[in-house]
């Protein structure tokens, strides 16, 4: 489809320029997955954001984006991405309210979503509110990983039924996986049932051992399975008929430099969170993503303002600058396109500018 939005092509480089914000919308979910960063469920407790509140933060970030624009000399540029995402967002009552909103305030709008609640009347009524793409998690190749993994028995099938229903409605959605110890032998799999269910994308994603995923530190890839599993997704780029990306592992950006592949023209960006991705918190808080949990600043205690926190924030403007990194990522001569991962290395040492503890690779300095 030509007017697809694609929830990952944006993230192309480690520029300034916020291209992509996910809005936890609400933190209420059927699924118990095991690594979610969320800890989503419904017997979480939280204090979820009225609606007059979630869309005074949508035009927010829109009116950040219309400013800027007038501050480069009225230079026209794409609004943000807004990703509604949760716990399960079309668990709200009002999520095709905030989707048109969004989209009235031009920004594309696309949505995270489990699929559970996905049939024939959503599906149409998530399209009539300007959502113009969604991404489903699937973590195993067969129901016996998956379910495992969401702790829910059926996920699998209530997933790939979703997907089914989504491709022949023609909204355009892509697949994300958790990749652990555990699944890890599946990708292939799960990235051929991906091109089968007719996803435009597969979208991997390295795990982050933040919220419930606190208790799968074991399952984290050590560095030599890390850099293993690095190889076997550019491999998979290369020979999969639908789009390969690749989210939480930014060293995959020094690999594809490392090999100089003529072949793939596309820019592979580093990690964008904090640049040119956003993450705002059901409580209103602006963070660098989701997984790492170090409020920038709230916006509802900052008059809704996120313009003033994006641009402001000691916090935010300290790890934009790769020269506050330290060990390997500090030294690193692929630390501008790569960054290693903020949030990782905040959940397994409590330094945020500390190395990426996946990280295999030895920077030049010190060989």
């Amino acid at each position: 489809m030509n007017n697809r939005v694609h929830l990952s092509s944006v993230m192309r480089d480690n520029s300034d320029e916020l291209r992509l914000v996910a809005f936890e919308v609400t933190r209420r979910c059927a699924f118990n997955c095991r690594y979610c960063r969320a800890s989503a469920g419904y017997s979480v407790g939280q204090q979820e954001l009225a609606t007059g509140q979630c869309k005074r933060i949508l035009k927010s970030v829109a009116d950040f984006t219309v400013a800027r624009e007038r501050h480069r000399s009225g230079e026209k540029r794409p609004r943000p991405v807004i990703i509604l995402t949760g716990g399960e967002p079309m668990e709200r009552e009002d999520i095709y309210e905030l989707g048109s909103y969004g989209s009235k305030l031009g920004m594309r709008m696309v949505m995270a979503t489990c699929g559970y609640l996905i049939n024939d009347e959503s599906i149409a009524r998530v399209k009539e509110a300007g959502v113009s793409a969604l991404s489903f998690s699937l973590d195993g190749a067969s129901a016996e990983t998956n379910d495992e993994f969401k702790q829910a028995s059926g996920a699998f099938d209530a997933i790939v039924t979703a997907a089914e229903i989504a491709a022949r409605s023609e909204m355009p959605f892509q697949i994300n996986t958790t990749i652990t110890k555990l699944n890890v032998d599946e990708i292939f799999g799960i990235a051929e049932l991906a091109k089968k269910l007719g996803a435009y994308c597969f979208n991997a994603f390295a795990l982050v051992p933040t919220g419930r995923a606190e208790q799968m530190r074991d399952q984290i890839l050590d560095p030599i399975e890390y850099e293993a599993l690095l190889n076997e997704l550019l491999r998979l780029k290369l020979e999969s008929e639908i789009e390969v990306r690749v989210t939480c592992a930014p060293a995959f950006a020094r690999l594809v430099r490392q090999e100089k592949l003529d072949r793939l023209t596309e820019d592979v960006s580093g990690c964008m969170a904090g640049k040119g991705f956003g993450f705002i918190s059901y409580r209103g808080d602006v963070q660098t993503c989701g997984f790492l949990d170090i409020v920038a600043g709230n916006l509802l205690e900052n008059d809704f303002d996120f313009g003033k926190i994006w641009t402001e924030s000691p916090f935010l403007n300290e790890i934009r600058d790769p020269c506050n990194y330290t060990g390997n990522c500090g030294t690193c001569d692929y630390v501008g396109v790569c960054g290693g991962c903020r949030a990782r290395a905040f959940a397994l040492s409590g330094d945020h500018l500390a190395a990426d503890p996946v990280c295999g690779y030895r920077p030049r300095a010190d060989r």
